[in-house]
């Protein structure tokens, strides 16, 4: 990996790195959801939730299309869902955390 793609790499990383964040991607990755169905799944403020998805839309982590007055959220490449299943598998491996969810992927 050159500079620039570990840097690029870094900004998505960073995109990520927030509790919330997380929390969208992982309920998503069910499928789509409306703005309304996130922050209430979620338990945080509409404007809250709006700023995390702003985020992610910027590192394409994620997409919002709009069907008349709903917002409709979803995961613009499914393939970071990975990075879940290996994190999981840190946090039990590597940090003892003990977790009984199902994988992602």
């Amino acid at each position: 990996m050159v500079q620039e793609e570990r840097d690029l790499a870094a900004e998505v990383l960073k995109a990520m790195a927030h509790p919330i964040r997380l929390g969208v991607i992982e309920v998503l990755a069910d499928g789509e959801k409306t703005i309304t169905e996130l922050y209430e799944e979620l338990n945080c403020s509409q404007s809250m939730m709006s700023q995390q998805l702003k985020i992610l839309c910027q590192q394409k982590l994620g997409s919002i299309r709009k069907d008349g007055t709903q917002k409709y959220c979803s995961l613009s490449n499914r393939d970071f869902l990975k990075l879940f299943d290996c994190m999981h598998l840190h946090l039990r491996k590597f940090l003892y955390f003990q977790e009984n969810a199902p994988s992602l992927v």
